[in-house]
């Protein structure tokens, strides 16, 4: 593609997007619409001010012992990740430490590293109005008429 094809879309383009944006934003309100519903079932059982503030707990539920055990099991999976990745950057430091040749590319690596994402935060366009997403500008508009 020329960069004339890449900043002037065709009407084909324009209008998929358009259309692209208007399904987005009649996905989120539908999702938005199922949650309320879902919340106002569940009222009986769920208190809603326990869910926001993380603090919730079904009561005379069958459900209840499966989310404990599936928290106690959530647990015991990350207790044992933070272990692996300890030892691997254990194991990394005493590699780095004793190989000099290593520590010295291992830097090159990391400024390098630094200086691409630099890179690619600085010559990022900035968003266009046009350019936003339905996602984005359905959310603007939950949050402007929620009276937040």
């Amino acid at each position: 593609m020329t960069q004339k094809e890449m900043e002037n879309p065709t009407e084909v383009e324009v209008e998929l997007k358009r259309r692209l944006n208007q399904l987005t934003d009649h996905l989120i309100q539908k999702q938005a619409q199922a949650v309320s519903r879902f919340l106002d079932e569940k009222k009986s059982t769920l208190n809603a001010a326990d869910i926001e503030s993380g603090i919730w707990e079904l009561s005379n539920s069958k459900l209840k012992p499966m989310f404990e055990q599936r928290l106690q099991s959530g647990r015991q999976h990350l207790g044992s990740l933070v272990r692996q990745l300890d030892s691997i950057f254990c194991a990394g430091a005493v590699f780095l430490r004793r190989n000099s040749t290593a520590r010295m590319w291992s830097l090159v690596y990391l400024v390098c590293l630094h200086l691409w994402v630099v890179y690619i935060l600085m010559s990022h366009s900035p968003v266009s109005e046009e350019a936003k997403s339905g996602a984005v500008i359905s959310l603007e508009n939950i949050n402007n008429t929620g009276g937040v």
